[in-house]
């Protein structure tokens, strides 16, 4: 990535910071370089929501009431696999406290000290945290995946999921098998996205109204172009009448969805490794 084509957010309460980090980005990168600066999470969320970065440096104490962690966490649950990566800064005492909050931080890349902010260290840190979260993005395949539910906890659950392993990938949600032929078949309020690729991945519960879960199944591989997308089933059903017809009309895989948070970042980690990075999938066509 050119600096030209480089854009920062900085969320920092202290102009003085501001002044330096903007004048070493300026020293690195000339001109050629764009960086906004908000001074509350507020100012810092409004921003991120509406505007395409590259990056975030984020203070680790905003105000009294914030910390640079919290805004990261909320924004990686806001914007899902499009939030950029995050370096925070601290001029904090207890470094190595905050240092190891922000390992544990999803969406945190790198740690930097502000007595030890320099042009080397920010564009060695700017640099190294592109390229590996450029590494991430290419090691899955960037194919979008629908999420069939009608459980909007369990939708929001999926959210989270997705942005605790750093899922860079588009994930859309129907709430039903009605609104799931709607969507593949770009029809009705999905006729927007005619002439677009079809999702790589369907995620599909077997209970949801108007039409289940194995009636879209059955459907979806009836269709010549549909029958190419794989489709895990996730459901509460332990059913072996459930899994034996699932298997039965086609699907791809069996998943009982898992009680806790922790194993269903676990099951999804393993099921968008195997789909998107392991196996070769068809070359996504336009429905």
């Amino acid at each position: 990535m050119s600096a030209k084509n480089l854009n920062i957010l900085l969320l920092e309460d202290e102009e003085n910071d501001y002044l330096l980090i903007h004048d070493l980005l300026k020293q690195i990168y000339g001109a050629e370089f764009h960086l906004d600066w908000a001074n509350t999470n507020e100012q810092g969320e409004q921003m991120a929501s509406t505007r395409h970065y590259d990056i975030f440096l984020v203070d680790y104490q905003i105000d009294s009431q914030y910390t640079g962690t919290g805004w990261v966490t909320a924004m990686r649950k806001k914007l899902g696999g499009k939030c950029p990566p995050a370096i925070l800064l601290t001029g904090q005492p207890d470094v190595q406290s905050i240092g190891e909050l922000a390992k544990e931080t999803v969406g945190v890349a790198y740690f930097l000290t502000k007595s030890e902010l320099n042009t080397d260290s920010l564009e060695r840190t700017i640099r190294f945290t592109l390229k590996n979260h450029e590494l991430v993005r290419h090691a899955h395949k960037l194919v979008t995946i629908l999420m069939a539910d009608d459980d909007p906890d369990d939708r929001l659950l999926m959210e989270d999921a997705f942005a605790e392993i750093r899922l860079d990938n588009p994930l859309d949600f129907v709430v039903d098998g009605v609104e799931l032929m709607d969507y593949l078949h770009r029809r009705g309020g999905y006729a927007h996205l005619a002439g677009t690729p079809l999702p790589g991945l369907i995620l599909l519960d077997l209970n949801m109204p108007r039409k289940n879960g194995r009636e879209a199944l059955h459907e979806i591989k009836q269709d010549e172009t549909l029958r190419k997308i794989p489709i895990v089933i996730l459901t509460t059903s332990k059913a072996e009448e459930d899994l034996l017809a699932s298997y039965n009309l086609g699907a791809n895989s069996f998943i009982v969805k898992p009680v806790t948070f922790d194993k269903l970042v676990e099951v999804i980690r393993a099921v968008t490794d195997y789909w998107l990075c392991i196996v070769t999938l068809p070359t996504s066509t336009e429905k």
